[in-house]
């Protein structure tokens, strides 16, 4: 199948002419993925938020109001980046689970395309082993630990660009994990918080909720999100020197530079210090801020659905490449067309056997500052499709309807007062289902339990 693909990679001129393009652009590709990123901590989404590095971007490019992660979790949400399918179709349903080898990502079709390709990631669940890899002639991932601060990520990038000859035209990619649990911002992004308390962790949070009979009091709860917003700081402060290093080394003009999240966090509505567990807004809808080559669009702001799958057939158009059948993605390139459009988005499906790896705060946490928590589900799909003006939710007969304009009203559930509205969502998402259809991938993660358990719920 990638051989197909690669046949049908290249633009012809009849497509050029389509485009309204006079010549195919070959910019260099640089695509930045923050792990973690709540959209309402980046400006320009919050002109409040400690992000003035993005937010000078994003005056040079497009801004993408609603933009939504299929999954909220880092494996399957970044799979869907790369391949433009959803996780139900890749089948990385999990964050146990990999991408598999046939599976074509953004990544190759460059290679196919003569570009270099370097992927820089600050967290080795991202690592070979997760699948997202491939394609990458270099990978460079922790080597020591679980996990490494952005500042090490980035200058090992634009080491990378270094050894790179000026007429090479490149696909860059940089993930930074810092705003992910625990929360432990470096100085001088801690505001007043004592270095005495170096961070927030699950380890602390369910000490703390041992000796308050099961509360996070909400003291510790603005402490976490203190250090969270240190940290979106710390990772503003060293995208800035990302794209700085890049414009010195190549021309703004002909580089296009992607700025994306995997998915948000959790701090309200029974989820905190969390999102595996969120459909909420905070935790699936994230910032999409993308400069195209030539300043095209640049202070544009797109009030349209979106999607992290539509990136890889974004890149494509905008790189003068041809964008190859299957992809679930639409190039946002064609926003215009996005009217009443919706799209998928799904909590991660759980074994029950997963109960007994999760850690000890789902027993041992049962309140934040006095708002009970929600039970984490399992052995169920629970999905659903967002839009510009609603989002619809389902599981086990259940079913959620929430209004999002003029703001997300999520504590809400408009399922009875509005009944036209949810059986039109619900339409919308049966379409949207039979066209997406679940793939079951050869995994050791796909055992007998998870057959079983897939076949009563009626996927197989």
């Amino acid at each position: 199948m990638k051989a197909v693909l690669r046949a049908g990679s290249v633009l012809t001129c009849a497509l050029l002419i389509s485009l309204g393009c006079d010549e195919p652009r070959h910019p260099d590709v640089i695509l930045i993925t923050v792990d973690t990123l709540r959209v309402d901590h980046v400006a320009p989404y919050n002109r409040r938020a400690p992000t003035p590095w993005i937010d000078v971007f994003s005056q040079e490019a497009t801004v993408y109001e609603r933009c939504a992660a299929p999954m909220p979790l880092t494996r399957p949400s970044h799979a869907s980046l790369f391949t433009s399918l959803y996780p139900r179709e890749h089948g990385v349903l999990n964050n146990a689970m990999a991408l598999p080898d046939e599976a074509v990502s953004l990544t190759e079709i460059m290679r196919w395309e003569d570009y270099r390709a370097g992927g820089f990631v600050g967290v080795r669940l991202l690592g070979p082993d997760s699948g997202v890899h491939q394609g990458f002639e270099v990978f460079d991932q922790p080597q020591v630990g679980r996990e490494r601060r952005a500042e090490f990520v980035v200058q090992r990038a634009l080491a990378w660009l270094d050894e790179l000859g000026r007429d090479e035209r490149f696909f860059l990619w940089v993930h930074l994990f810092d705003p992910h649990l625990p929360y432990a911002p470096p100085d001088p992004f801690r505001g007043d918080i004592s270095a005495e308390r170096p961070e927030i962790s699950w380890s602390r949070l369910v000490e703390i909720a041992a000796e308050n009979d099961g509360d996070i009091p909400a003291s510790v709860l603005r402490e976490g999100m203190q250090l969270y917003r240190g940290e979106v700081a710390y990772v503003d402060h060293w995208i800035g020197k990302l794209l700085s290093g890049v414009d010195k080394r190549r021309s703004p003009d002909d580089t296009l530079v992607v700025l994306t999240a995997d998915h948000g966090e959790c701090f309200e509505n029974g989820v905190w210090f969390e999102h595996a567990d969120c459909l909420g807004e905070p935790g699936i809808r994230v910032p999409l801020i993308i400069r195209y080559p030539g300043g095209l669009g640049a202070g544009e702001k797109v009030p349209e659905q979106a999607s992290i799958i539509d990136i890889a057939p974004t890149v494509l158009r905008a790189a003068g490449m041809a964008i190859p059948d299957g992809l679930s993605g639409r190039p946002l390139q064609e926003h215009a067309s996005f009217e009443d459009r919706q799209v998928l988005v799904q909590y991660p499906f759980f074994q029950p056997s997963a109960a007994d790896r999760r850690p000890a705060r789902l027993d041992t946490v049962r309140t934040v500052a006095g708002e009970p928590t929600t039970p984490l589900l399992l052995g169920v799909e629970k999905i659903g499709v967002v839009g510009r003006e609603w989002k619809y939710l389902q599981a086990m007969g259940e079913r959620e309807l929430y209004a999002m304009t003029p703001a997300p009203d999520e504590r809400n559930n408009r399922i009875a007062t509005d009944a036209e509205v949810a059986d039109r969502m619900k339409e919308a998402l049966d379409r949207l289902l039979a066209k997406h259809r679940l793939n079951l991938i050869d995994t050791p993660e796909i055992n007998q339990e998870l057959l079983e358990m897939l076949e009563a719920l009626g996927y197989i």
